[in-house]
């Protein structure tokens, strides 16, 4: 079978060849090269292997073929056509198109060589013989709807709108009203900057079909990228009324009225959205990702916590549903409820670290270091390379006065920081805090010079560096380097104040501390112990003993002094 259908091609290819080189020598008098029968039967045998070997994929071969056929018959259009498509299949567009050309020239009536002429031409960037050539087809066959569609679509292609828009319409007289037709009008006035008449081509279809709501969609769609909100508004709304239980309706109103203002019907809008199931879960959560992500003011974090409680009603116990309320629930700053949810998710699937983070977050916030501590422990079991679990470890443990036990985490954490300064900058700040404590003192220097490496105006680390070095009198003009430096970075911190105030003293500049330690208690230090009781003893410096007796004693009013504090107040004299 296969055997006849290739002799029926094969002689069907024979007929193309002797018609179109029929009579050749008798009529091309001023040809060189004089073709006879013997020729012609030889080169028909060759163009019949040529188009066998391209049919076995033996491309290269085929091409050698087919350009042997030439040479012996250089006025065979049907051997310049089947060159051509194979150059063309090669990525050959230039050679291809030479020989699209000379098929054409030689065969002027055949319409299969113009068409494959136009398609070379286009791809070789000749726009003008790509448009003119279907041109040429659809006045030589007026009635081929196939001609007459490449021809809108070159005009489309070649940004010759006008005459696009005319091709189409004669399509469209022909075979009417339809949505390919219609969009791809549209989508050529939209580009003509005619929106106008790109609605009247939606308005087309939703008059023929008034009871489709995608066509309403696109009118919707379209009218509000161009700001036509009333009828964009009106679109929506008869999808609404077409079909009442479709949810994207809803989103798509949601989306709308936030473009155009209205947040207060677009949450409504979004609302009736999430409580029709069928709209499924993880689209719901992708939507209120989109809607409520980056920096929300406090409405729109209520609104997404209202909405998180519709997803948990709707989906009880499910763990999707509950992480995102937990979450909403934490941007809320409702750390207890969040905290109690998240205990509920984890104990369901503890692999979600960042469920965990939220929970570390929150035991921070409400101040519950035990919880923090023996959370953050459970964390570095499950993801022990993960470092900020190690920080939230140290920290805690540091709270609960467990300085050795922060060590161990603070060291064992800083060594898996990838990438993140500002983490690496708390871990060495920590770090010098929890070695001071440890009175170790040389390796709370040497991570407080490691944090200020990283970040040279880290007002903290520099108070708290200063701040211990003027205790132990130790390197008082890199203290008072450093306090100057605290002060000009946060120059309202009564804390900053009171430490630069306080090297100050222990440089014996008392004058200029009294002076320092004054805008501390102007800027809050009056609730301090410990800035009440330096005023004092700077105050005592500078010859005012009773005065400096006054100030010891509203320092004992408050919480944090000195151990000195209550013989100084027994005694009315200085102690250090």
């Amino acid at each position: 079978m296969n055997h006849l259908i290739k002799t029926i091609a094969f002689s069907a290819i024979l007929l193309l060849i002797f018609s179109c080189s029929a009579s050749k020598h008798a009529t091309d008098k001023n040809t060189e090269q004089v073709v006879t029968q013997n020729d012609r039967r030889q080169e028909a045998n060759i163009f019949i292997q040529a188009v066998s070997e391209r049919e076995l994929g033996n491309i290269e071969k085929s091409l050698d073929m087919f350009n042997k056929a030439i040479r012996i018959d250089p006025d065979d259009p049907a051997a310049y056509y089947e060159k051509a498509r194979i150059l063309q299949a090669m990525d050959r567009d230039d050679e291809a198109l030479t020989s699209a050309k000379k098929a054409v020239a030689l065969g002027p009536d055949n319409k299969w060589y113009k068409v494959l002429f136009a398609n070379i031409s286009k791809a070789a960037g000749n726009y003008d013989d790509y448009v003119s050539t279907y041109e040429e087809l659809v006045k030589a066959y007026p009635k081929n709807m196939n001609f007459l569609q490449e021809m809108a679509f070159a005009y489309y292609f070649t940004g010759d709108y006008r005459d696009a828009i005319k091709s189409y319409n004669k399509i469209e007289d022909w075979v009417g009203v339809n949505e390919r037709l219609s969009t791809q009008k549209a989508q050529i006035y939209d580009k003509m900057a005619m929106p106008d008449s790109a609605v009247a081509e939606y308005e087309k279809l939703i008059k023929i079909h008034p009871d489709d709501p995608r066509y309403y969609a696109l009118l919707a769609e379209y009218c509000s990228k161009h700001q036509m909100n009333d009828k964009a508004e009106w679109a929506y709304n008869k999808i609404v009324e077409i079909n009442p239980d479709d949810p994207y309706v809803h989103i798509s109103l949601a989306d709308f009225y936030k473009k155009t203002g209205n947040d207060e019907k677009s949450f409504e809008e979004l609302k009736i959205g999430f409580t029709n199931p069928k709209l499924d879960l993880k689209t719901k959560i992708n939507l209120l990702f989109n809607y409520y992500s980056g920096d929300l003011s406090e409405k729109q974090k209520k609104q997404a916590l209202e909405l998180s409680e519709i997803l948990k009603k709707t989906y009880p116990d499910n763990i999707l549903s509950e992480s995102f309320h937990a979450s909403m629930l934490y941007e809320n700053k409702d750390y207890e409820k969040a905290q109690d949810l998240l205990y509920k998710i984890l104990k369901k699937d503890n692999s979600n670290y960042a469920l965990w983070e939220e929970l570390l977050f929150c035991d921070l916030y409400l101040e519950e270091y035990d919880a923090l501590a023996k959370d953050s422990e459970d964390v570095i079991d499950l993801f022990p390379s993960y470092p900020l679990p190690y920080f939230f470890a140290g920290i805690s443990n540091f709270q609960l006065k467990d300085y050795v036990k922060a060590k161990a985490y603070l060291e064992s954490g800083k060594e898996f920081v990838v990438n993140n300064n500002a983490l690496l900058e708390q871990f060495y700040s920590t770090l010098g805090d929890t070695y001071n404590e440890l009175e170790n003192y040389d390796a709370s220097y040497k991570a407080y010079d490691q944090a200020l490496k990283i970040n040279p105006d880290n007002a903290i680390v520099l108070n708290n560096y200063a701040y211990y070095l003027s205790l132990r009198s130790v390197n008082l003009e890199k203290a008072a380097t450093m306090a100057k430096k605290a002060v000009d970075l946060d120059p309202y911190n009564q804390n900053n104040l009171d430490t630069y105030a306080w090297v100050l003293y222990k440089q014996g500049k008392y004058k200029e501390a009294l002076e320092w330690i004054k805008k501390a208690i102007a800027n809050g230090g009056n609730n301090s112990g410990v800035v009440l009781e330096h005023y004092g003893d700077i105050l005592y410096k500078t010859g005012d003993k009773e005065e400096a007796l006054s100030y010891w004693k509203l320092a004992k009013k408050q919480k944090d002094y000195s151990k000195l504090l209550d013989k100084k107040i027994a005694d009315g004299k200085l102690y250090e």
